[in-house]
């Protein structure tokens, strides 16, 4: 089972790369990030004309999230079940094919307005969405649920997770409060399973639109698939695809991926 994760910056925008990546990748399950669509606008259709049946958490005109697979799944929740909120963002899907359930997450980004930098409203968000996730994540894992979690994180981990720490040390990605939501995650018994195939500094999955980042490979690593530690086993490879950084009109995010037996 190849299972693919990718931060598309627009499912309408990027639909001809993701007609390309289901193609020639032919994944069993897609999980996408930032359709910025609805149920009235994404184009389901398309994708089910080549085999996939498309599953999402929408949001006019940013956020949402999708999973499109080649088999039909059930939805067991398109908002974060741990979350309080009056008006979930469409940050969260989860939908199960057999006993797995797959998890395709957009965590807020958390850096404050250009207009007030001294709001620090979005990283609180942030930080109640992690700890939200991280919860949810537990009791999964209570109840002895096997489950693949893949998404865009936007956390800077490590500083070899990005071309220069030392100009995001007080960005929401790298901040102390956010690498520790994450590290609660990573050491919930959970693989990276995008580490553990690629584990060399300075690998990335995001290259800014902005100043030729892609040109100079300056990148960050945001993209991660994760599986329960006891289900290390069935883990064959992953990997990340960069080359679709470079085609016509990409999203500034690649598609990351593994194999499962």
């Amino acid at each position: 089972m190849q299972i693919i994760s990718w931060n598309v910056a627009s499912a309408r925008a990027r639909l001809s790369l993701l007609k390309t990546l289901l193609m020639t990748e032919n994944p069993d399950i897609l999980m996408l990030q930032e359709i910025k669509a609805t149920e009235e606008t994404f184009p389901f259709q398309e994708f089910l004309n080549l085999g996939y049946h498309s599953y999402i958490s929408g949001q006019k005109g940013f956020n949402g999230v999708a999973i499109l697979s080649k088999k039909e799944l059930e939805i067991k929740y398109t908002s974060l079940p741990t979350l309080e909120e009056e008006t979930p963002q469409a940050r969260f899907i989860e939908c199960v094919l057999n006993d797995i359930h797959f998890i395709s997450v957009y965590i807020p980004n958390g850096n404050p307005p250009e207009k007030d930098p001294f709001d620090t409203t979005r990283l609180t968000y942030k930080l109640k969405w992690m700890q939200a996730l991280n919860k949810h994540i537990e009791n999964l894992k209570n109840e002895k649920i096997f489950f693949v979690l893949g998404g865009d994180f936007n956390v800077i981990e490590k500083d070899t997770d990005v071309y220069n720490p030392s100009l995001y040390r007080d960005n929401a990605l790298m901040l102390p409060s956010v690498r520790n939501e994450f590290s609660v995650l990573q050491n919930s018994d959970l693989v990276n399973t995008i580490r553990l195939f690629n584990p060399n500094p300075h690998t990335y999955s995001f290259w800014d639109f902005q100043g030729g980042c892609w040109f100079k490979n300056y990148g960050m690593l945001l993209d991660h698939i994760f599986i329960p530690k006891e289900k290390e086993k069935r883990l064959q490879s992953s990997g990340i695809l960069k080359e679709y950084r470079g085609m016509e009109k990409p999203s500034d995010h690649v598609p990351v991926f593994c194999y499962l037996k």
